[in-house]
């Protein structure tokens, strides 16, 4: 039973830290599909144990199992309706798959597209002031080449002489 409990408790770690590098390194749009996809490979896993492992274990191919894979591509596919527009998502630009044509979101996904463009060209311009302002990092009016402080030397050395 210990064994059970540790190899239950790793399983269930390693799914929860996959899940949440997966919305760190993508986003969650992709969390919630791919979370779509864990009764899929259940399911796939059971008929692979079942007829390539052992006939003792896994599920059996039946006639209920169009239905089942039937229900998975509705899941999939409202999944993808769902998370339209955002990127990583299906695009649905009026395909006869998109709901018979009646699902276009080229107007938003142009909009994305232009704030995506938009926010790349801010950070090449900020990437370009830091790299200017590593570059020079002292001017004639600014550190030790300042006027002021050049002024008050030669004011210093040109001082009236002690009597």
């Amino acid at each position: 039973i210990q064994l059970m409990f540790l190899v239950y408790f790793w399983a269930i770690f390693g799914y929860n830290l996959f899940s949440i590098l997966v919305t760190y390194m993508l986003n969650s749009v992709w969390h919630a599909i791919l979370d779509n996809f864990r009764p899929i490979s259940i399911w796939v896993t059971d008929l692979f144990i079942f007829y390539y492992v052992s006939t003792s274990f896994g599920e059996t191919w039946t006639i209920y199992s169009y239905i089942q894979l039937l229900g998975m591509f509705v899941l999939l596919y409202g999944t993808a309706v769902y998370n339209a527009p955002h990127p990583g998502s299906v695009a649905f630009r009026g395909q006869w798959w998109a709901v018979c044509g009646q699902l276009d979101f080229t107007k938003d996904y142009d909009e994305i597209q232009q704030l995506i463009r938009e926010a790349e060209l801010d950070a090449e311009w900020e990437a370009k002031q830091t790299q200017f302002r590593s570059r020079h990092t002292s001017s004639s009016f600014i550190g030790g080449r300042s006027p002021f402080i050049a002024s008050q030397q030669a004011i210093g050395s040109f001082s009236s002489p002690k009597i």
